[in-house]
């Protein structure tokens, strides 16, 4: 009987109707008949936060150290360069509400699968780049020493990848209740087996209404289980970071510690370095739950920093920003970015959409920035305020840059500053920083004549290489091509 009544005017009719809020119905594609799938629009708002934060990625890596407010926050509070991560994972999420379907005929665990692969490439990926096996030697040249004894387990990526899988594991996985798929799926069938009479529309149609009226608040009650899971991911990591305490006999709560810098070949000294960390810095990173507790999961020779009670070498404990029990606590944003994309995905409709995400982003920077009165923002420890506060603002944020460009049909650009790794290519041109900028130029008059330290040269150099990145890109995103790991 659905087969007669596919080839029906008043079948493709209803289909017409149910394709703009269709998001991830399988029984919908089952009963619907064979057609071209239509050609993807890309989120233009998208791919211009990834750029946003790309360019902050760049001024903070070659301006922060002319700049203190432009590098990391030492502890508590937030500089620029702690906007970064968080905002990279919440992309990371709104970007695998689109990837991450299950199409007619695959299951969720092969979906799941080519998701673990991908994290999987970004891991070592991640330990490729940050794991140690890229060093400089004596003379500034890169070498590769690989040595599993001395590698960095934890970084930038590897974060990501591990956050990934959780996301993905939750949202394949973890049922759904009364799912706005299924609800869909039985009105997508009543709709085809029973057409509305001619003006009146279809079931389907009057359910997208409903949702859009909702704004997409039903996506709280069908993910209630997922948000359970990704919230006591996130409390363990929290509950691991303040609940935690190093015993006294642990060599990071001496009262004079030591940071600890190592050498290709293994062996380094322990001692304090004028414009390194400093030793209240780096006590304050060793003697608190992630610190400890990293150093017992990790070794203390596979973390970020390392320390000692004595200044002399091996190192006795250490601190990773990007360590395990912060990773835990890192969940929440990505889920966050994931629900926004769902919410899209779900309405199709551009003003019920930002509305949800114009209370939703309010909501969490409001809550974020209460709870940062008993917790501080702390991009170190992933304080609990600081996920919330980040989420909050990369909300708001890609709110405007969608309602800008993607509900007004607005493209003037329609490039992204930059894209994927490719900032990577670009080696640090020693002649052009010495001879132009600090010589020629002049801005290194009142430096010192260290380039590494001046923040004009160092502020003039990077938004050059903003600017021509973003001709560079500009064009490969006009080209439509694009690097995916």
């Amino acid at each position: 009987r659905v087969q007669a009544l596919a080839s029906t005017p008043a079948l493709h009719t209803t289909m017409a109707q149910c394709a703009p809020v269709a998001s991830e119905n399988v029984a919908e594609q089952a009963v619907a008949p064979q057609s071209a799938e239509p050609k993807r629009v890309r989120l233009v708002g998208l791919d211009m936060i990834r750029g946003l934060m790309m360019v902050v990625m760049l001024l903070v890596d070659y301006a922060g150290a002319g700049y203190a407010s432009i590098d990391h926050a030492p502890w508590n509070g937030v500089h620029l360069a702690d906007f970064v991560m968080p905002f990279f994972l919440w992309v990371s999420g709104a970007s695998m509400s689109i990837s991450l379907r299950v199409r007619p005929g695959q299951s969720h665990t092969a979906v799941f699968a080519t998701a673990f692969k991908r994290a999987v490439r970004l891991f070592v990926l991640g330990l490729v780049l940050q794991g140690g096996w890229l060093t400089q030697d004596t003379e500034g040249l890169k070498a590769l020493n690989l040595d599993l004894s001395t590698m960095r387990w934890m970084g930038i990526l590897q974060r990501i990848a591990l956050v990934f899988v959780i996301t993905a594991f939750v949202e394949l996985f973890v049922p759904k209740l009364g799912s706005e798929s299924q609800r869909r799926a039985q009105t997508q069938l009543a709709g085809t087996l029973l057409p509305r009479a001619a003006g009146e529309g279809s079931v389907l149609a009057e359910g997208a209404a409903c949702d859009r009226r909702s704004f997409g608040c039903e996506l709280f009650r069908t993910n209630a289980l997922g948000w359970g899971v990704v919230l006591c991911v996130a409390a363990v990591g929290t509950g691991l970071t303040y609940g935690v305490r190093p015993p006294a006999s642990w060599p990071g709560c001496a009262p004079k510690v030591y940071p600890c810098f190592g050498d290709l070949a293994g062996t380094g000294v322990c001692a304090e370095k004028p414009s390194e960390l400093t030793s209240e810095e780096l006590h304050t990173m060793a003697c608190s739950g992630p610190g400890y507790l990293d150093s017992q999961i990790l070794g203390v020779n596979h973390v970020y920093r390392k320390g000692s009670d004595v200044a002399e070498w091996p190192p006795k404990f250490g601190f990773d920003p990007e360590g395990f029990v912060t990773t835990l606590s890192a969940a929440l944003p990505m889920w966050l970015g994931m629900h926004v994309g769902k919410v899209w995905g779900l309405l199709k409709d551009p003003r019920s959409t930002l509305v949800h995400w114009a209370v939703l982003g309010s909501v969490l920077t409001l809550v974020g920035a209460v709870l940062s009165v008993w917790v501080p923002l702390n991009k170190r420890l992933w304080s609990p305020s600081y996920s919330l506060i980040m989420s909050g603002m990369a909300t708001l944020i890609y709110a405007a840059f969608f309602g800008l460009v993607d509900a007004t049909a607005l493209h003037p650009l329609k490039f992204r500053p930059v894209a994927g790794l490719v900032r990577t290519l670009l080696t640090p041109l020693e002649w052009f920083q010495n001879a132009v900028l600090m010589d020629w130029l002049g801005l290194g008059s009142g430096c010192g004549g260290a380039y590494e330290h001046c923040g004009p040269a160092l502020m003039v150099y990077v938004w050059i290489e903003i600017l021509a990145w973003m001709a560079i890109c500009g064009v490969l995103y006009r080209k439509n091509m694009f690097w995916k790991i």
